[in-house]
């Protein structure tokens, strides 16, 4: 089981982006759904939909630190609007975006496996 639960966050790891990760992921275990997704709750303290948000609000933060667009992370990241992305984003870290545009302190939150 923890073979898979590595091979799954390796997975969500390589394919972060893509809107339908945890759904893809999923697929490739070899246990029930609802089994795995206690298992990983059990051993992570989160459930797998959380761990999928705070690493893209993670990725979106070291964006935000090397100048990128606000507009252009919260739709890289899967956000529909900017309100949406801005709201997880200060919920997350406590900041709005634009504080971390182009330097200052960072948060993050690292890879399960790294």
């Amino acid at each position: 089981m923890l073979k898979q639960l590595n091979d799954t966050i390796n997975y969500i790891e390589e394919h972060l982006l893509d809107e339908k990760v945890i759904d893809e992921a999923m697929k490739r275990v070899s246990v029930s759904e609802l089994h795995f997704k206690n298992v990983f709750f059990f051993l992570t303290g989160m459930s797998i939909n959380e761990y999928v948000k705070n690493r893209r609000l993670s990725e979106a933060n070291y964006d935000l630190l090397h100048g990128k667009k606000v507009t252009d992370i919260a739709f890289k990241y899967g956000y529909q609007s900017m309100d949406g992305f801005t709201r997880a984003f200060k919920n997350w870290c406590g900041f709005l975006p634009p504080r971390f545009q182009g330097g200052g302190n960072i948060k993050c939150f690292p890879n399960l496996i790294s």
